[in-house]
């Protein structure tokens, strides 16, 4: 099982254990800070995962430093146990009760919890101003275009472990003969202009097309995927799909369909001009793209006319500081460490870094790596110095937080085929999606 279908599944729990949250939540900020035997004091992290080679390494690291705590990292089993759906689902309700009822862990894993109700609710600690103030991070070398793109209501509640940013990957061959396009201010409308365009020279004559292997729907779902704030005021809960700016986002997809710009046909990514992919580390952009093209480009993801430019971003884990925790400044210690060159230059770390410094080391180990004579003999096209600034900027650039909400993502995908397929209007689909999306959110 996908893990981002799990979003839906503990909304549904938030529902069923609502009167928990609203039961005589005593705040256990006036309780005394657990000691263990030996007199440390006890913070514990929940995860729903079985096993985090990541989280065991920084907790060794972590206890090294501050010797006078012990972190107790929960795994949601033990062993080697398969993590199924079944079980999952009932790690996360409990994980979630314990939440609403004031109890549970001081710092949880937050990547498949709804974050923007336990907000509402005050069940999370703002760390902002922890961060603010805190004297053992380099603020100038945190990625501070990732921490502000986590923040809902002005305020940073949770904090991730590292990130993969977003890309539409180009053949820049044909982008250059095109025209320049500017990757600040990079439009779902400036693609479909320059998409036009090459379809309107080239034809299908070499077998290309701008995008293929997306049916409508499934594309309308990656642009609400990657740019969902349009859609879901995350301060509010408040779905907006019923807007002019979404009736004309479908429209714009449909007619992309009908002009032959994107197809629904199978077709190798060489013969796209665009492909839209996630970058987990530096290698990837050389390893696929120069598979791919001779001369690959690395554009932003596209965002909307009302949006700021920048690219959209995931993040692998998250993490949150229970706002009644009696030990809030320790479990802060913790994150904080995170995000400190310790935490982040360890190998066990999945994806790119909260720190410029370690992904600029990232960058020099990737360059030594493709720069040398088996790795060229391996692909196609030069490697240039340009490529390596492209995938800076693209890191430097990243700051909308990309929804995993996959019941979300499927209402769009489900109700929106009846309009591609011409058996509904735009504005019925719209309003479908807006009724079913309302529901959701108020679960």
């Amino acid at each position: 099982m996908k893990k981002q279908l799990l979003v839906g599944i503990i909304c549904a729990a938030l529902a069923v254990t609502t009167a928990c949250g609203n039961s005589d939540n005593k705040n256990k900020g006036g309780k005394e800070k657990p000691k263990s035997k030996d007199g440390k004091t006890i913070v514990t992290l929940s995860t729903y995962m079985t096993s985090d080679h990541y989280l065991e390494a920084v907790k060794q690291k972590f206890e090294q430093k501050y010797p006078d705590i012990d972190l107790q990292i929960q795994f949601s089993s033990s062993g080697d146990e398969e993590m199924d759906e079944a079980r999952m689902e009932k790690n996360l309700k409990l994980t979630n009760t314990a939440i609403l009822s004031g109890k549970g862990a001081d710092i949880i894993e937050m990547s498949y919890l709804p974050v923007s109700q336990y907000i509402n609710k005050k069940l999370l600690l703002n760390m902002s101003d922890a961060l603010e103030s805190d004297q053992t991070l380099n603020k100038d070398d945190l990625n501070m275009n990732i921490l502000n793109g986590m923040k809902i209501n002005g305020g940073l509640y949770t904090v991730p472990t590292s990130f993969y940013v977003g890309t539409f990957m180009s053949d820049g061959d044909i982008l250059d003969k095109m025209v320049e396009v500017d990757e600040d201010d990079w439009t779902w409308e400036q693609l479909e202009d320059i998409s036009w365009r090459y379809m309107q020279k080239e034809g299908t004559k070499n077998g290309r097309s701008a995008l293929a292997n997306y049916a409508p729907e499934e594309f309308l779902r990656l642009v609400v995927k990657n740019n969902s704030a349009d859609y879901i005021d995350q301060d509010s809960l408040k779905a907006h799909f019923d807007s002019p700016e979404f009736i004309d986002q479908m429209n714009q997809v449909k007619r992309m369909y009908d002009e032959k710009i994107i197809t629904a046909n199978e077709a190798k990514p060489s013969t796209q001009v665009f492909i839209n992919y996630y970058l987990y580390r530096p290698l990837d952009f050389f390893e696929f793209g120069f598979r791919f093209y001779e001369n690959p480009r690395l554009l932003p993801t596209p965002h909307s006319s009302s949006e700021a430019g920048g690219t959209s971003f995931l993040v692998p884990s998250q993490f949150g500081i229970q706002a009644n925790s009696p030990v809030k400044d320790e479990a802060w210690k913790f994150i904080a460490f995170l995000m400190s060159e310790e935490a982040q230059s360890l190998e066990e770390r999945d994806g790119f870094s909260l720190l410029k410094s370690v992904n600029d080391k990232l960058l020099d180990s990737t360059k030594e790596l493709v720069m040398s004579d088996k790795f060229k003999a391996e692909n196609t096209g030069e490697i240039e110095e340009r490529h390596f600034n492209q995938l800076k900027q693209l890191l430097a650039s990243a700051n909308r937080l990309a929804t995993v909400d996959n019941r979300l993502l499927a209402i769009i995908e489900e109700e929106s085929k009846s309009f591609f397929s011409g058996q509904k209007s735009v504005e019925e689909v719209a309003k479908l999606i807006q009724n079913r999306t309302t529901t959701y959110l108020n679960e």
